[in-house]
């Protein structure tokens, strides 16, 4: 086995971008690769040897045809991002700079950090001068950019209303290449838009159904979690380009353990974002269950199972269904009392 060490330096987007842009490199060269968190640093591993004559496949993940570039470099100009699509598919063209970044060893000039890149900071006072303050931009080494640009645009999801950005990346759990892109490519079809309650409904909105992809890779199989959470940051639109506004992490604790014991309970929640998403009237009950997946205290489930009951005792609107009795049952283990 083959293991590549990627040491996380306090940038939570940044660091986990350049672990997946080593496990796409990984994946690219082998055909084979897994990434997880082991604390103090990520590890990508791969049980086949690396076939270098392959580097021209890395190109096949940074094409034109990705729309992640305009996200992942959204506080950029467009001629700014052209430049740099050039400079980084040459700089992916050169087997001696793959060899260079597997080894660990991350060079180049000093680059500014775009904002978008690393949604968890934003510049902030860094430097005191008698009464006065100044702020300097983040600076990181241009291989170490170029490398958490590749990871970035190949496995974050963007959702973006009139106001926010919402940037969804998976957090590794023994996790493989390859099921990050399946999962991706089904959450792009079947999450349509940004979620009319917010950013935080849109997150649990792409984390329900995450979830129900997980499971269906299991193909009639014993369930494994094939992600262990969500790392989302949200942007908000301010004059020319946006500005990062919050960041946070989504558990999937609630949703991993619902889809074995109660599969029906997660496809009505499924329905209720689904529905709720471009409907006005409904932000209350989907903003609840989001808050309740998240963090499922007795009453963040009676606050979502009031406005549920409310809903569905209305003459006229959307309805999704009441409990049954072994559902309720099930939904009601999970439930946290202090």
């Amino acid at each position: 086995m083959n293991r590549y060490l990627v040491p996380k330096q306090g940038w939570q987007f940044l660091d986990l971008a350049k672990a997946y842009g080593v496990g796409i490199i990984i994946y690219a060269l082998s055909g084979d690769a897994e990434i997880s968190d082991a604390g103090a640093y990520y590890e990508v591993r791969t049980q086949k040897e690396l076939d270098f004559s392959r580097i021209p496949k890395i190109q096949e993940y940074i094409g034109d045809d990705l729309e992640e570039w305009g996200y992942v470099l959204a506080t950029l100009n467009k001629a700014k991002v052209e430049k740099l699509k050039q400079e980084i598919r040459k700089f992916f063209s050169d087997e001696n700079n793959v060899k260079k970044l597997l080894s660990g060893h991350l060079g180049g000039k000093s680059v500014t950090l775009p904002q978008s890149l690393e949604l968890a900071a934003s510049k902030g006072i860094r430097k005191a001068v008698l009464s006065s303050y100044s702020e300097d931009q983040v600076k990181i080494l241009q291989d170490e950019f170029y490398l958490a640009v590749l990871g970035a645009i190949n496995v974050s999801l963007w959702k973006y209303s009139k106001e926010y950005w919402v940037a969804v990346y998976p957090l590794p759990s023994n996790t493989k290449i390859r099921h990050i892109y399946t999962i991706r490519s089904k959450l792009k079809d079947s999450v349509k838009g940004f979620h009319r309650a917010g950013y935080f409904a849109t997150v649990a909105y792409i984390a329900t159904r995450l979830v129900k992809e997980e499971k269906a890779l299991s193909n009639g199989r014993k369930f494994s979690p094939k992600i262990g959470g969500l790392l989302y940051g949200v942007m908000m639109k301010t004059g020319n380009q946006p500005k990062p506004f919050t960041s946070g992490l989504f558990p999937l604790d609630l949703l991993h353990t619902i889809v074995v014991s109660n599969e029906d309970a997660l496809d009505m929640w499924l329905k209720i974002f689904e529905f709720t998403s471009f409907k006005k009237g409904y932000e209350d009950l989907a903003l609840s269950l989001a808050k309740f997946i998240a963090e499922p205290t007795l009453d963040n489930y009676y606050s979502y199972a009031r406005l549920h009951l409310r809903n569905e005792l209305k003459k006229e609107g959307l309805k999704f269904g009441v409990y049954d009795a072994d559902s309720l049952l099930e939904v009601l283990k999970n439930v946290e009392v202090s």
